[in-house]
C-alpha cells in the first residue's frame, strides 16, 4: 500500500455522548481510512470505556490532552470538547503540525472564533469544523441550483426550524450546556447547523432585527429565537428558530426568486415552481445531487476530511464560513436585546 493511502491514525479528545458517534462514523467509513489510535479525556474511567469500545491500547490513553496531541502516532486530532475550550485545543493542535477537527459551533465567543479563523489560514496543517450538516446532499444540490440562478435572484425567503423541547434528551445532562458559555446556548449550538444548509443557498447574512424568548429552564438561555434578515445580496426574509415545539422537528425553507421559487423541506424533500406558481420537476435540481460515496451527515464529514487530507480535496465547510454562522446568532442575540438592527460580524 502506498504510503499516500495508509488509514488515517486519529486521537480522539473528549470520550462524552458524541464520540461514540464518531466512532460509528469512522467504522462505517472503514478502516482502510481511519484507525483510532488514541483518546484522552480527563476522567480516566471514561477515557478507558471508550478506549475498550474502540480498540485503543491502554498505552494510547490520555488524561491530559496535549500529550496526545503530541502522539507522535496521531496524525489527525479529533476534538469533541466544550466549545470554551476549542481555540486552546486548535492552538496545540497547529503548533504540534497536527490535522484537527473540532465541533461546532467554531468557539464560545466571536474573539476566539476570529484567532481560529486567522490560526488557519496561517496553519500548515487543515483545520475543519465539524458541521456535519454541511455535508447532506439535497440541501448542497439546492444550494447549486439556487446560486446557478435556477430560481433568478432572490427576493425574500422565509425559514422555520422547530425542535421539540425534550427534558429526557441526554444532552441536558452535560455540565457544558447546563452552564453555557456559548451565547444563546442551545440556539447558536444547535442554529449554526440551520446556518450550514442557509448560507450556502441564500449567500451571506448581513444585518438582522430580532425578538427572543425563554421557555424552558432546562435550556437555561433563550430558546426561541425571531429574526427579520437582510442579506448580503440584498434580499430580505424571516428566519426563526425554537427547541420548544410539541414533538415537532422540522425545518422548512422557502425561497423567491424573480425566475420561481423552491421549498426545501428538512434534508429530505424538495418542490419546484416555475414563474407562473405552478409546480415544475425538480430533476435539475436532483441532478446535482452529487455523492457517490452515499455517506451522509458524519459520515459524509469524515469521509471528506480523509479526501482532504489524502488527495488535497476542498472542506464543504471552511472556518470562516463557520465564524459567520455563529456571527450571525450573536448579531441576532443583540438585536434582541437592544431591540436595534445588528451587524453581523466578518473576520
Amino acid at each position: 500500500m502506498a504510503t499516500g493511502q495508509q488509514p488515517i491514525r486519529v486521537g480522539i479528545i473528549g470520550t462524552g455522548i458524541f464520540a461514540y458517534r464518531h466512532l460509528r462514523a469512522y467504522n462505517a467509513v472503514g478502516a482502510d481510512k481511519f484507525q483510532i489510535v488514541a483518546c484522552a479525556n480527563r476522567s480516566r474511567d471514561k477515557a478507558e470505556k471508550f478506549a475498550k469500545e474502540a480498540g485503543i491500547p491502554e498505552s494510547a490513553i490520555y488524561t491530559d490532552p496535549k500529550q496526545l496531541i503530541n502522539d507522535p502516532n496521531v496524525e489527525l486530532v479529533d476534538a469533541l470538547l466544550p466549545v470554551q475550550y476549542n481555540w486552546e485545543i486548535v492552538q496545540a493542535a497547529i503548533e504540534a503540525k497536527k490535522h484537527i477537527i473540532f465541533e461546532k459551533p467554531i468557539a464560545h465567543n466571536m474573539e476566539d472564533a476570529r484567532k481560529i479563523v486567522l490560526a488557519a489560514q496561517k496553519a500548515d496543517t487543515v483545520v475543519a469544523v465539524a458541521e456535519n450538516w454541511s455535508y447532506h446532499s439535497l440541501p448542497r444540490a439546492v444550494a447549486k441550483y439556487v446560486q446557478q440562478g435556477g430560481i433568478g435572484e432572490i427576493v425574500n425567503f422565509t425559514y422555520d426550524s422547530a425542535r421539540p423541547y425534550n427534558p429526557n434528551s441526554p444532552y441536558h445532562a452535560t455540565a457544558w450546556r447546563q452552564q453555557p458559555q456559548h451565547p444563546g446556548g442551545y440556539l447558536s449550538d444547535g442554529g449554526v447547523h440551520d446556518m450550514a444548509h442557509l448560507v450556502p443557498i441564500l449567500g451571506r447574512f448581513d444585518q438582522v432585527s430580532a425578538f427572543a424568548t425563554k421557555r424552558h429552564s432546562i435550556h437555561v438561555t433563550e430558546d426561541t429565537l425571531s429574526t427579520t434578515v437582510r442579506l448580503a445580496n440584498g434580499a430580505v426574509g424571516a428566519a426563526n428558530f425554537t427547541f420548544c415545539s410539541a414533538g415537532l422537528k422540522k425545518m422548512r425553507l422557502e425561497v423567491h426568486g424573480t425566475k420561481g421559487t423552491i421549498r426545501l423541506t428538512d434534508d429530505q424533500a424538495v418542490e419546484l415552481l416555475d414563474e407562473s406558481g405552478n409546480p415544475a420537476e425538480t430533476t435539475t435540481i436532483q441532478a446535482l445531487v452529487a455523492n457517490p460515496s452515499g455517506f451522509e451527515d458524519v459520515e459524509g464529514e469524515l469521509y471528506n476530511i480523509y479526501h482532504v487530507l489524502r488527495e488535497g480535496a476542498s472542506l464543504a465547510v471552511t472556518p470562516e464560513e463557520a465564524f459567520h454562522h455563529l456571527a450571525f446568532f450573536v448579531a441576532a442575540l443583540e438585536a434582541a436585546e437592544t431591540q436595534k438592527v445588528a451587524q453581523v460580524a466578518q473576520v
